[in-house]
């Protein structure tokens, strides 16, 4: 029978630590909300979009993990699977991949930052992790991939995020995120993109700005260049 788990670190909790999930719990970020009242009146101006999106904050996965083994069922092996998973789930410096086998076709971005704790019965321990991860979920593929076998009716959109220009050409990308993007650039040659008001010089390879940004609507871009010139982002959805 298939155990469900995590994949943290390019290791999986049950496949490759021995661990079964007891139970879990997969928080939601907060908005952080940058209120200013007017003094002496009711009037309160919110500023918490000013960038364009409402500012969250990161959430929190929690797990609680079963460390038994199942073959030797000794105290002595329960804390050797104790210590491995420790030490793999703390070693990781940075936020890095996790995937829950609960959400397929997204990951999240997280990292261990508090301290795990860890009760035993016996040959039974019960190990939580703590990880604190960015606000969105990712999706797995780019945005514009045609495999049809993954293609997800309710969050999916079929586009071309990769156009050959010849001169000028309005492009149009629809961003199905709950928030802004700012997608990578590839380039044959080199471009200018006029969107939103704002001009973009665009080089030829690969570049990203991060002021250019895709709001959760269509898209309208003015390209103007001679090329094929490709967007490539992940919705990013909560």
């Amino acid at each position: 029978m298939k155990q469900n788990g995590i994949t943290f670190g390019g290791l999986h909790s049950y496949r490759d630590l021995g661990l079964t999930i007891k139970e879990k719990e997969i928080g939601q970020p907060e908005k952080e909300k940058a209120l200013v009242k007017v003094p002496f009146s009711d009037i309160e101006y919110d500023f918490s979009e000013l960038y364009g999106d409402q500012n969250m904050s990161t959430r929190n996965l929690s797990y609680t993990f079963n460390v038994y083994d199942a073959k030797n069922h000794t105290k002595e092996q329960m804390n050797r699977l104790k210590t491995r998973a420790i030490n793999h789930f703390m070693t990781q410096s940075r936020m890095v991949e996790l995937y829950d086998d609960a959400y397929p076709n997204w990951h999240f971005l997280a990292e261990v930052r508090s301290e795990p704790s860890f009760s035993e019965s016996n040959a039974l321990g019960e190990l939580t992790v703590e990880f604190e991860a960015y606000k969105f979920m990712l999706s797995n593929e780019l945005e514009g991939n045609d495999i049809w076998d993954i293609f997800d009716f309710d969050f999916d959109i079929a586009q071309e995020t990769s156009v050959t220009i010849d001169v000028f050409r309005q492009v149009f990308l629809i961003n199905n995120s709950s928030t802004v993007v700012s997608p990578d650039i590839k380039a044959s040659s080199d471009f200018v993109i006029d969107f939103n008001g704002v001009t973009y010089l665009v080089d030829k390879g690969w570049s990203s700005d991060p002021d250019f940004r895709l709001t959760s609507k269509i898209n309208i871009l003015n390209v103007t260049g001679n090329g094929t010139i490709e967007f490539n982002w992940r919705k990013e959805m909560i």
